[in-house]
């Protein structure tokens, strides 16, 4: 009994030395409030640890423990894989829908320049900047078509020419829709 004793005062105070320790090495105050938080409950359960020794609880309370802290160990994981897989995925698709859109335009025998897609949870972007300039109408046409066949937003599209990209003459079909109204884009 007193050996048992002797040996929890001397974790107890190699917890405190370890404890002042760690608060000097935290680089930032920011993060002081968690390591405290973590090291009272650490210090919570070397203080029980006896008690529960004392009533034969002892290993049940360790394992406990233990199995609960593998646990939410494993949780934070696979929550951090699928994250992982969806942003993964979200990006092959954008890839996939880039080169999907050029193509179809090529077929249609429209130069494309280049072709971004964003998306952002149920949200797609798609802006098109074509090599040569085109009508209005052609355009907006163009647009449908691209709207029709790969289930974009008219509001959340964007076609426009080299020379509008570089800042020339402006002529886009439609541009970014932020302010939440439906519909189609006006001419700019």
């Amino acid at each position: 009994m007193k050996e048992e004793l002797y040996l929890w005062i001397r974790n107890l105070a190699v917890f405190y030395i370890f404890f002042t320790a760690i608060l000097n090495l935290v680089p930032d105050q920011k993060y002081e409030k968690y390591v405290r938080f973590f090291m009272g409950l650490l210090l919570i359960f070397m203080m029980s640890t006896p008690v529960f020794s004392i009533l034969g609880k002892g290993p049940e309370l360790t394992e406990s423990f233990l199995d609960n802290f593998s646990k939410e160990n494993r949780e934070k994981e696979l929550q951090e894989f699928q994250n992982l897989q969806k942003v993964y995925l979200e990006k092959g698709y954008e890839l996939e829908l880039e080169q999907k859109i050029r193509e179809s335009l090529k077929k249609r025998g429209i130069e494309v320049y280049k072709v971004k897609v964003n998306i952002e949870g149920e949200d797609t972007q798609a802006a098109v900047t074509l090599e040569k300039d085109i009508s209005q109408e052609e355009k907006r046409r163009l647009a449908d078509e691209l709207v029709e066949e790969w289930g974009l937003k008219q509001s959340r599209l964007t076609i426009r020419t080299v020379k509008d990209e570089s800042g020339k003459v402006g002529n886009s079909v439609t541009s970014w829709n932020t302010s939440g109204s439906s519909g189609h884009a006006g001419l700019q």
